[in-house]
């Protein structure tokens, strides 16, 4: 399963970018890049600074997040912050709490990275539309798909980790 998602997590690290990047070329010089209540723009982005914000906000970030959740902790084991810490890092389980998070940050990587680049695609259209305006609906429903997989996640790592049997 890790091997999976490690390579579906680096699918993703060089997918997004390429759809950030192909399907920008339509946005105006002005991008509305925040939406108030009702899905109207109150805050605009040059389009390079913002193709530039979304490329990193797609790549380098969840980058960042996996190492600091699957890989820094084998290099920094005495900072790892983990209830019941003497059995799950106890040397004859080290190495699977270590591939379980490493699972679970890229894990988190790919739906982090699906949902900011929705979030991207959603900004798109709505500057495709004369006066700027964002689809709440479509927004919310993949604010609350991202929120609700990742308190599964989490809920996941609480029940795996939780009380030694």
């Amino acid at each position: 399963m890790g091997t999976v998602l490690r390579m579906l997590f680096l699918l993703c690290v060089v997918v997004a970018p390429i759809v950030v990047w192909t399907t920008s070329a339509p946005l105006p010089q002005r991008v509305a890049s925040h939406f108030a209540r009702g899905g109207h723009a109150n805050g605009f982005m040059s389009h390079d600074g913002y193709v530039l914000f979304m490329l990193a906000m797609t790549t380098i970030l969840p980058l960042v997040l996996v190492a600091a959740i699957g890989f820094v902790p084998r290099l920094a084991t005495a900072r790892l912050s983990i209830r019941y810490r003497e059995h799950w890092l106890a040397p004859q389980r080290r190495a699977q709490t270590m591939a379980t998070l490493a699972s679970f940050g890229c894990a988190f990587g790919v739906l982090l990275i699906v949902f900011l680049t929705c979030i991207h695609l959603l900004t798109v259209q709505a500057n495709a539309r004369v006066p700027a305006r964002l689809d709440e609906a479509t927004f919310f429903t993949l604010l609350v798909g991202f929120l609700v997989l990742l308190a599964a996640g989490i809920g996941f790592l609480v029940v795996r980790f939780g009380r030694p049997r």
